[in-house]
């Protein structure tokens, strides 16, 4: 295959990133970037340590005269959100990501990049199969499954690191930023029974599309809209002057992805088709003013399907499933007294689907205070109980509290002025990160969050910018030579 990074630099890095991009590596798909990692260490004489959950510790003795400084982890996880552009016949299971340079960044056909968190591993091996650069005593940990819970890091034996005194998270998305703490969050589904009944009519696919989505971490608070939320509205208006039913609820594959596009396949009477499509063109054109700067390009339609005979939700699942859709708690829930602009808590309807005899929705519930996550969680608890439902959650992890005193912290911060003449901002973020997983590990662990200006995370736009990528790259270099 051509390679379409390599006349970038620094070229080690860009090398390695194309490599992982030439790797099915999408979440509970890491065996073979897993095995990669493996073979690269082994190839280079390197000590490796590969679990069960496919983690991989890979270590490097300090550099001549760093023999004396304090060991340091840099790490980042194998997987990535696997999203396509409507139309694309990708398979992230057989193929390669199509990379595509387009000015200062790099893009892929149709496709997530994976820069969230690609990057991260090739800045890592970049970093291994280097023999001239200074530093102490190395640790690189690439975990897995971080999108889908971070099981990797719950699962990870941090033994072999334990004498690591500072950790370099390379998952941040925004050069220039020293990240110090984030939210702690859990995975949340709530189950609704359905019962059925037959019904003859048409059956066609109604879809809310065309919305900005992203990263429930870090743009719920652009207020854009939740497909899967806004069908409830939908389905709630088109039930004040139209007579359907509901087969089926679908939207989204990744709870902390805001969803693009949910459907509902509904049964209809032939002969009000029209009137179903005039009712939904009305309905788009308030939808498209509600949301005008923040999804400009929300769509809905309507497809038809197929005459026949069905099974549909019977009136009281229909009404329950809407007014779920409707009421249930979405979006920010409280904003931070104490760092301007932070969101405290918030959720993310990011999934939802039916089966024969059940209905779902899961979320993805985030906090940078412990109790406002347990106070959510009670709540939505209550109303999905009071509706009949089951509650049940997965996945938790604490947040990465924010240290007061940080040498690496502060070491950073210095070397950042000195190399770019500015002051690094120090944030947290409402975003989780495997930090706080790996902090309750190991409790006494100096750690900072790091990388390149990256956008869209989680989307098919998503894109890695290649300067940033470079002087991130010559930062992190400085950095682990002034932890002599």
């Amino acid at each position: 295959m051509d390679k379409v990074l390599n006349t970038l630099e620094p070229q080690p890095v860009f090398h390695y990133f194309e490599e992982i991009c030439e790797i099915p590596h999408g979440s509970f798909d890491t065996k073979r970037i897993s095995d990669y990692c493996v073979r690269f260490a082994e190839e280079r004489g390197l000590t490796c340590h590969q679990d069960d959950a496919n983690n991989v510790i890979i270590i490097k003795e300090a550099s001549e005269g760093y023999e004396n400084a304090k060991p340091v982890i840099l790490q980042g996880h194998l997987d990535m959100v696997c999203e396509k552009a409507d139309g694309s016949d990708h398979d992230f299971k057989t193929d390669p990501l199509g990379l595509m340079i387009e000015g200062d960044w790099i893009t892929a056909d149709g496709t997530t990049l994976g820069g969230d968190d690609g990057i991260a591993v090739a800045y890592g091996l970049a970093l291994l199969d280097n023999n001239t650069l200074p530093h102490p005593k190395l640790y690189v940990i690439f975990t897995t499954e971080e999108e889908v819970g971070m099981e990797g890091a719950h699962a990870i034996d941090l033994t072999p690191v334990s004498d690591a005194a500072y950790m370099i998270n390379l998952d941040s998305e925004d050069e220039g930023i020293i990240l110090a703490g984030c939210a702690g969050g859990v995975r949340a589904n709530c189950t609704f029974d359905i019962r059925r009944t037959a019904r003859s009519g048409l059956s066609c696919e109604l879809a809310v599309s065309g919305l900005h989505g992203g990263h429930s971490g870090q743009e719920i608070n652009r207020y854009g809209a939740n497909a899967s939320v806004l069908l409830g509205t939908l389905l709630n208006d088109l039930s004040q002057d139209l007579s359907f039913d509901i087969i089926d609820l679908t939207g989204g594959t990744k709870d902390n992805v805001i969803t693009k596009k949910a459907t509902a396949t509904i049964v209809i009477d032939p002969n009000d088709e029209q009137a179903v499509t005039d009712r939904l063109k009305a309905l788009e054109v308030l939808y498209k003013k509600n949301y005008a700067s923040k999804d400009p390009e929300l769509t809905l339609s309507l497809k038809t399907l197929e005459k026949g005979d069905f099974m549909v939700f019977n009136e009281a699942s229909a009404k329950r499933a809407i007014f779920v859709l409707m009421q249930i708690p979405n979006g920010v829930q409280a904003m931070s007294l104490d760092i301007e602009g932070l969101v405290e808590t918030s959720l993310n309807l990011g999934i939802m689907y039916t089966k024969e005899d059940y209905f779902l929705v899961s979320f993805a519930m985030r906090s940078s205070i412990g109790t406002a996550k347990e106070a959510l969680s009670a709540r939505v608890r209550a109303f999905t109980e009071y509706l009949g439902g089951t509650y049940t959650e997965a996945s938790s992890y604490p947040a990465w509290e924010y240290r007061r005193e940080s040498a690496l912290r502060d070491m950073m911060c210095r070397t950042f002025e000195e190399m770019y003449g500015k002051t690094p901002t120090v944030e947290a973020i409402h975003a989780g990160l495997e930090c706080g997983l790996i902090s309750a590990k190991l409790p006494e662990l100096d750690i900072v969050s790091i990388g390149p200006d990256m956008q869209d995370i989680h989307t098919p736009e998503e894109r890695l910018s290649i300067s940033s990528t470079a002087r991130t790259w010559d930062y992190l270099v400085k950095v682990l030579e002034n932890l002599k």
